[in-house]
């Protein structure tokens, strides 16, 4: 089973475990690590995260913004560990649907958090009726 990392700003990845853990229940293999000001410490938490949900099949790290600070020091650890890897820009559908996906090989898991990801980005529109003719003809 594939470990899951949520990190990022703040209190994010405990907003994000919070909002899946209403829909999908409690989840193994899975810790939160949030980033508050010291980089260093949260290097050694994220590795000590990254080595407690290791199952062996691999753990991807879910951050809040490609290029913040959580990714970044995710990506770092990433580079020296074949079996970890790193998505930023992480939203609750990816999140969740992932959670039924971790059988999967590392590589596949992360391309279909990717494309759930993407596809559950979307616009709300109005959607207009065409006007309805009187069956009266008034």
């Amino acid at each position: 089973m594939i470990g899951i990392v949520i990190t990022g700003h703040g209190s994010y990845p405990f907003g994000m475990y919070e909002s899946i853990r209403l829909i999908a229940g409690d989840v193994e293999g899975l810790k939160t690590i949030p980033f508050q000001e010291d980089q260093e410490q949260l290097e050694r938490a994220l590795i000590e995260a990254i080595e407690q949900v290791d199952t062996g099949s691999g753990v991807v790290c879910f951050a809040d913004l490609a290029g913040g600070t959580p990714f970044n020091i995710s990506s770092k650890i990433a580079v020296k560990k074949d079996n970890v890897r790193v998505i930023g820009g992480t939203n609750s559908p990816m999140l969740l649907s992932s959670l039924f996906q971790r059988e999967q090989s590392l590589d596949e898991f992360v391309n279909h958090a990717l494309n759930e990801g993407k596809m559950n980005i979307k616009p709300f529109e109005i959607v207009k009726k065409e006007k309805e003719e009187n069956s009266d003809g008034i």
